[in-house]
């Protein structure tokens, strides 16, 4: 941050004293306040508007799954989970995490373990990751700018976070949404103390507790938000230890037997224990559903593959991932072009899918629309790299590593053996971290205030057209049909040149 900034905020505080603090304070609890009830009230709709007019037995899957694991067991019922369920050994398992089931303890308690409580953990997965994004908002305007520049910037920024991030385009009331929203949820959190510690340059024992906590939740959720966010979070902890070994006096000796002796700090210790007790009981459940503390699903076994012989033959020769794959995830989740139909009926690159990938799954989007202000933010972010103005964004050391963690699912999808809808949520956690470092920078940069200030009308377009386009997105959504794009068309579900639903 510029001194000029620093001296402002300084300025301020002392003259307003704990009046002007608590002022400020009142205000914005008001409006996190207003906007937690906003997003109660109109997420609560969408969702409802979503809900299916009889649930299917799926969604009382981890009603099962905690029945099943209050008596000691890690199988669910085969008339819940039906094809979507593993055969091994005898017993019926589930691949997702065990965090929506342990949501359904109060359930358990009242003794109403047939009610679907599906839309509402979904409600309340969206609304933390909202709040989230809306406090780390606020955070960084905080410590940045306050002139009229700056607050558009800020008021853009908040506006996306409310009405057209990623929740808003995935309000479906399905299990299978229920666990991408709760992991996409504890990265929100996760980006949030992130933020703050790279904010106010201190990651002290409590921010990195919780961020602990959100990655081994997520681990627990919804593995592949989880190994992002424990990437992200091992190697800030190695920059962390790096910097403290090299402010340090003691030069003697290796650099790396010294790096993990700076990891023995209490801050470091605290955090690594949280995680590794999530560690553990992730570990725990995977070797009692597959033999295998590293094993989060075994596709040998999948139910699902009766139905599609092909993809045991698929997996055999590509893999669950592969690398071959991300032209096509490229093109599946920037540019879909692959909704298009040839003259002879078939859709663009249907025979490298159909070689490739078990499916691909409708509806078309793409991020460069419904997130198209995020993605001028990571511009403005090049920018501060570009010109060496990075004082809002140091120490590069710090954040680079964060950044390069949550990588991690985004690479992941790209190269999974299916590409959904839903799995977008995966890219958030990047697109969001990169957004508001961008944000800060122009807070923290007049020359960046100025290049906003003369695009402010391109932003504010920007901002339009993601919320049309995170909407429309969500209605194709609630539309299209779960599974293969080809079902889809063979039962008559979409139509038109261009897949018109």
């Amino acid at each position: 941050m510029s001194r000029d900034v620093h001296g402002t905020r300084s300025a301020e505080v002392l003259n307003g004293g704990n009046h002007g603090i608590s002022e400020g304070h009142r205000r914005t609890i008001g409006l996190q306040v207003s906007l937690l009830c906003f997003m109660l009230f109109w997420y609560g709709i969408l969702l409802w508007a979503s809900s299916p007019k009889s649930a299917p037995k799926l969604d009382l899957t981890f009603n099962s799954m905690l029945d099943h694991l209050l008596h000691g067991q890690f199988d669910v019922d085969p008339q819940m989970v039906g094809s979507e369920g593993f055969l091994r050994n005898g017993h019926v398992y589930a691949y997702w995490g065990i965090w929506c089931a342990l949501l359904r303890f109060p359930l358990w308690f009242l003794g109403r373990m047939n009610t679907d409580i599906t839309l509402w953990s979904i409600l309340g997965s969206v609304c933390l990751a909202g709040m989230a994004r809306v406090r780390t908002a606020i955070l960084v305007w905080r410590h940045g700018a306050h002139n009229r520049t700056a607050k558009s910037a800020y008021d853009l920024m908040l506006a996306y976070a409310v009405l057209g991030a990623g929740e808003i385009g995935f309000l479906k009331v399905s299990i299978y949404q229920e666990a991408v929203s709760w992991g996409a949820a504890f990265a929100a959190v996760f980006v949030y103390f992130a933020i703050k510690g790279l904010i106010t340059r201190r990651f002290d024992a409590l921010t990195l507790s919780w961020m602990a906590l959100c990655a081994g939740l997520a681990l627990l959720t919804r593995v592949s938000t989880g190994v992002g966010l424990i990437l992200a979070f091992g190697f800030l902890l190695l920059a962390l230890a790096a910097e403290s070994v090299a402010n340090s006096a003691d030069s003697h000796g290796h650099l790396i037997p010294r790096i993990l002796r700076a990891l023995v700090e209490q801050r470091f210790l605290l955090s690594l224990g949280i995680l590794s007790i999530c560690i553990a009981a992730t570990g725990a459940v995977n070797y009692f559903r597959w033999g295998n503390p590293r094993t989060f699903a075994d596709f040998r076994f999948y139910l699902m593959n009766r139905l599609y012989p092909d993809r045991v033959a698929r997996t055999q020769v590509y893999g669950v991932f592969n690398l071959h794959r991300i032209p096509l995830g490229l093109v599946y989740y920037f540019f879909p072009i692959w909704v298009i139909r040839t003259s002879g009926g078939a859709l663009l690159f249907e025979q490298t899918q159909a070689r490739l990938l078990d499916f691909a799954e409708l509806p078309p989007s793409s991020f460069l629309v419904t997130d198209l202000l995020p993605m001028c933010f990571i511009l403005f972010l090049v920018l501060a790299l570009r010109r060496r103005r990075s004082v809002g964004l140091a120490p590069f050391s710090q954040w680079a590593p964060i950044a390069g963690g949550l990588l991690a699912p985004c690479i992941l999808m790209l190269t999974f053996g299916s590409m959904a809808y839903r799995y977008r949520m995966e890219f958030y956690p990047e697109i969001d971290f990169l957004a508001l470092l961008g944000l800060y920078a122009i807070l923290t940069d007049e020359k960046l205030q100025t290049k906003f200030g003369q695009r402010k009308v391109w932003m504010e377009a920007a901002l339009i057209i993601s919320i049309i386009c995170s909407f429309t997105a969500l209605i194709l959504y609630w539309k299209a049909p779960w599974g293969p794009v080809q079902d889809a068309i063979q039962h008559g579900i979409v139509h038109g040149r261009f897949l018109i639903l």
